[in-house]
């Protein structure tokens, strides 16, 4: 049960389909992706290796054409960027691979998501549906970072690095860079990604956001 007087810290986490209204792409592909993504969340979420996953989200609304996810503990937020990217990394492939496909084809089927991670307070607040969301600064950061990952990447704020730093399954590369947010946002931003993928990321351009 929440509270509406009471401060909230969590970890929010913001996915976002790339291209996923690009008018190149027919609207059956558009919403066969859409449906694809679906899927995959709700399969991470309701995965039958980790049953508690469901229980470790606080919130979940869709975006339109992604997610917003609230995570109580950061580890999970973290846990989920990356089973996210092994399930499309491997839809991908198998597009990729099909023979019936052109180049065309292969290019609006694939699926590329980017995602943004921020931590902080927030407070809930009733919607004109009546349902409950949350609000804050440090959520409105998720929504701002996940417009920087485009390709494909995990994005995290500073906050997010000091405190998960020390994960033993993920590495984190500081861009170097502190965007220029709406309303006087700041905040570094670092990369995040799977140790297993660690040569694709090392000679990553730490100058990707500028």
């Amino acid at each position: 049960m929440y509270s509406k007087k009471k401060l909230y810290y969590y970890y929010y986490l913001v996915i976002d389909l790339e291209c996923s209204s690009s008018q190149n792409i027919p609207l059956d592909i558009q919403i066969e992706k859409l449906e694809k993504l679906r899927l995959c969340v709700n399969k991470i979420l309701n995965s039958n290796t980790d049953r508690l996953y469901r229980k470790k989200v606080k919130y979940i609304n869709s975006t339109g054409d992604g997610y917003f996810i609230i995570f109580d503990v950061g580890e999970d937020a973290l846990k989920f960027s990356i089973d996210l990217q092994k399930y499309l990394n491997d839809h991908n492939k198998k597009i990729k691979n099909k023979k019936i496909y052109s180049q065309e084809e292969i290019d609006s089927k694939t699926i590329i998501v980017n995602t943004g991670i921020s931590c902080g307070i927030s407070k809930p607040v009733k919607q004109i549906d009546g349902q409950i969301a949350y609000w804050g600064s440090d959520v409105i950061l998720a929504h701002r970072i996940v417009d920087y990952a485009k390709g494909g990447y995990v994005l995290c704020t500073s906050d997010v690095y000091k405190n998960m730093k020390n994960t033993n399954f993920g590495e984190f590369i500081n861009l170097k860079c502190s965007p220029n947010f709406k309303h006087n946002l700041k905040t570094d931003v670092y990369l995040f990604y799977n140790k297993e993928d660690k040569e694709k990321f090392e000679n990553v351009n730490i100058h990707l956001l500028r």
